[in-house]
């Protein structure tokens, strides 16, 4: 099971790469455009391990598809954001369960790919819990939910999967409601968490994600899988894309329940 690492604009920030623990290192691979190369190897990445974009890929949906469509892949295969960090569940002295942040290359984060790894010999998406809200699930995961940052997934059993860059972000968004609205579900693990540095940081989506992209992507989302997805309007004085925008909401578990009983067109 390869390991790859989408970036875009983060020389000597590789916060995943960094994470990733020696044993997987051998399979795990950056993804960037031809012209920062260079930059990884000076900053420590084997030219080995970096894998140039085509030409065409012109943003992050451009770039999950090259990947999820690569020919060496393998029959199992990772697509992971550059900026995560990793956390592991623990009981504070109340008795608590609470999740504590590991320190990179940590022998849980091995465990943790490994699992997946295992799972996905008969689960065709498989990734790991965000931090947020993790502490309140159950144990070793849960199934049918939304899931961001990792997308490990087994290419035999996702098949086909189109529209994936019909827009500039949210391909992992169309991956995973593809799947469930067929009744293939997805495994989200809770033995590790994953949580990210700042959103819209420079580099990544943040060189294509706009209000209005993130507005027309969330229509769609809509117009495409609802009622099981809706467009929904936030706002915020900071932080991501600030001020108004549209985000969405998914019924995950609902749509993977109504693919199951093929009440979808």
């Amino acid at each position: 099971m390869n390991i790859y690492i989408m970036t875009r604009g983060r020389v000597g920030k590789q916060h995943t790469w960094n994470a990733i623990p020696d044993s997987l290192r051998h399979r795990t691979y950056i993804v960037c455009p031809l012209d920062e190369i260079r930059g990884h190897n000076e900053d420590g990445i084997p030219y080995k391990q970096i894998i140039a974009s085509p030409t065409w890929v012109k943003n992050y949906s451009d770039k999950f598809k090259y990947i999820l469509e690569l020919a060496d892949s393998g029959d199992k295969a990772v697509i992971i954001d550059d900026d995560l960090k990793f956390s592991i569940p623990c009981t504070n002295d109340a008795g608590q369960r609470r999740l504590q942040t590991v320190p990179d290359q940590d022998c849980h984060i091995d465990a943790g790919f490994l699992y997946m790894e295992e799972l996905l010999d008969d689960t065709a998406l498989v990734s790991f819990h965000p931090r947020q809200m993790g502490h309140t699930k159950p144990s070793p995961y849960v199934p049918n939910g939304k899931i961001v940052c990792v997308q490990g997934f087994n290419r035999t059993l996702v098949g086909h999967i189109p529209d994936l860059n019909k827009f500039p972000i949210l391909a992992d968004v169309v991956l995973n409601a593809t799947l469930l609205e067929r009744g293939v579900g997805n495994k989200i693990i809770t033995t590790l968490f994953v949580d990210w540095y700042a959103c819209q940081a420079p580099g990544g989506c943040s060189l294509t994600r706009t209000p209005e992209v993130q507005a027309e992507a969330c229509y769609w989302l809509e117009e495409r899988f609802g009622p099981y997805i809706k467009a929904v309007e936030k706002e915020a004085k900071s932080g991501w894309l600030g001020g108004k925008r549209v985000d969405f909401r998914g019924q995950w578990k609902k749509l993977y329940a109504a693919g199951v009983a093929g009440i979808l067109d």
